[in-house]
């Protein structure tokens, strides 16, 4: 009998054991449920977060690149209206009236010319027009102009559509058209870029 009591004294002692052992580790399985579930909450609001940013700076992209593309749309228009106003001013100077182109190149050998004896390399159409009297008008212009008043043309015909070069004993200047267009079109552009970009800040 005695043996009977000792025997279900140790099971309920195990039994009561047993039950608080259990119990602990509901409530260790439930802390780290918790603990879980909560890391877990706060992954995904950070997951949603970045989401939402890489959202917002993929459409923030989006509108820098369409305003670029926008800007240099603009841009390559602009070019486009300085290239073709060149052209048109190109194609005017090399059929200027007579007159005119007479007066504009004895603008250009009168700036240019340093001595008054420099040779004209002239371009293979206008040749006639020199030979015909107007080196002449050309020399007695730097004459008057305290110049020695001798140039000469030179042997062979330059390369060049319209205006002319002047070769000096020290330096050369080329008075060719499209080099003169040239020096003003990078002025022009310089100025047209500056608007542009004052507008755009």
């Amino acid at each position: 009998m005695a043996a009977n009591k000792i025997l279900e004294k140790i099971q309920q002692d195990a039994a009561a054991e047993a039950s608080i052992i259990l119990e602990e580790a509901k409530k260790k399985a439930t802390a780290n449920a918790d603990k879980i579930i909560s890391a877990a909450k706060v992954k995904v609001e950070e997951i949603r977060a970045q989401a939402k940013a890489d959202a917002e700076e993929a459409a923030r992209r989006q509108v820098l690149i369409a305003e670029l593309l926008s800007r240099k749309n603009s841009l390559n228009s602009q070019r486009e209206v300085i290239e073709d106003a060149f052209r048109q001013a190109a194609a005017e100077l090399n059929n200027l009236p007579q007159a005119k182109w007479e007066t504009l190149i004895a603008d250009i050998v009168l700036k240019a010319a340093e001595s008054g004896a420099e040779e004209l390399v002239v371009p293979k159409a206008d040749v006639e027009k020199y030979a015909n009297g107007f080196l002449d008008k050309l020399n007695s212009a730097l004459a008057a102009n305290g110049k020695s008043g001798n140039l000469t043309l030179a042997e062979e015909a330059g390369n060049f559509e319209g205006g002319l070069i002047l070769k000096g004993k020290n330096s050369d200047y080329d008075g060719s058209f499209s080099t003169l267009l040239g020096q003003v079109r990078t002025n022009v552009e310089k100025e047209v870029a500056a608007m542009l970009f004052t507008e755009v800040k």
